[in-house]
């Protein structure tokens, strides 16, 4: 049993609400929220959003997951397919840097938003996340969808073992090399640093990325699904292993666990019965979930930090920012249809 596309979103989604979580409350809480329950002397939501690291990991897994798919179902249409899918891709964040860091940058006169001609265009073609920190997987992806065919001819004649192993070591050393921003005034010439950066945060994901072809092509899915056919409390049995997983993470805060998280995270929630009103949530969320990932530093670190915590409560917090930012992703949604139809 593969991965249903209904599922690959609600994965995405859950990564994106995430990735809230971690942005907002991995940090001293004291001066910005109150929290109510403490574990020790961290509050637990402390503890809940080193989980939730997991979030990039996952969005990589689901990205590698959807794009194998299509080209094993139609390698001819493959290539087509990707410059179809970085076009809306590109629509859609263009509205976003003109909305935000140019629009709303000017009308607060914010420091360097816009910003120079060459920030402005390193920006655009996604070369520098300059604008928006959170923006550097999306040029991560940029080159996944670019690079894929490469990655995945390798998938079908390379041992699967002897792959992993590679992808496993690429890993750990880009690893090391993301965690000592290694691209930092490496070189005198800035353009030189930012591809430097982008390389490193590249071959950082690939092994995350190519873990979702990997589970298609030998149905990893199904095999986990078979171990829990016969479980009696099914839903009971995950909530208590994912428990497991978040205070596995408590218990080890270093982040170079977050794939093995994330890994374990995607297939036990793949074993979940959803109930109806919480699968309906996360199917509302769908449209918004990239304008979510890409909008939302905007409003809780760059223009209105002071704003988003002024509600004072993790719960509410989280809920503000999240409304706001859905709010904000229909407009960018009705404005990107009517460009869709201009280009189409």
């Amino acid at each position: 049993m593969s991965i249903s596309v209904q599922k690959s979103n609600q994965l995405k989604v859950v990564a994106i609400l995430m990735m809230l979580c971690l942005h907002l409350f991995n940090r001293n809480y004291k001066g910005l929220f109150e929290p109510f329950l403490f574990v020790g002397k961290q509050p637990l939501v402390f503890y809940w959003s080193l989980f939730c690291d997991a979030c990039m990991p996952i969005f990589a897994f689901v990205s590698g997951y959807g794009l194998y798919y299509k080209f094993q179902n139609d390698k001819a249409a493959f290539a087509n397919g990707n410059f179809a899918r970085l076009k809306r891709l590109y629509v859609n964040y263009w509205i976003i840097i003109l909305i935000f860091p140019v629009t709303l940058g000017l009308i607060l006169k914010f420091p360097d938003y816009p910003g120079s001609i060459t920030k402005v265009i390193y920006n655009i073609i996604a070369f520098d996340n300059s604008y928006n920190g959170a923006w550097w997987f999306f040029t991560t992806y940029v080159i996944f969808v670019f690079t894929s065919n490469f990655w995945f001819i390798l998938l079908q004649r390379l041992d699967p073992y002897l792959y992993i192993f590679i992808l496993f070591i690429v890993y750990i050393v880009y690893f090391y090399l993301r965690l000592n921003r290694f691209w930092e005034e490496r070189t005198s010439f800035e353009v030189l640093n930012i591809f430097l950066k982008d390389l490193i945060l590249f071959f950082y994901t690939l092994s995350q990325f190519m873990l979702g072809a990997f589970a298609l092509k030998y149905n990893w899915n199904k095999i986990v699904s078979q171990w829990f056919k016969n479980i009696r409390y099914k839903n009971i049995t995950i909530l208590i292993l994912i428990s497991g997983l978040i205070v596995l993470h408590a218990t080890i805060p270093n982040f170079i666990i977050s794939p093995f998280i994330a890994l374990c995270f995607i297939f036990l929630f793949c074993q979940i019965e959803l109930g109806l009103y919480i699968s309906k949530g996360l199917d509302f969320l769908i449209p918004h979930s990239t304008n979510i990932w890409l909008i939302h530093m905007f409003f809780y670190s760059i223009f209105f930090p002071s704003f988003i915590y002024s509600f004072r409560y993790p719960s509410i917090i989280f809920f503000m920012l999240l409304m706001i930012c859905v709010l904000c992703s229909y407009v960018i949604n009705f404005i990107n249809l009517q460009i869709q139809k201009l280009i189409k």
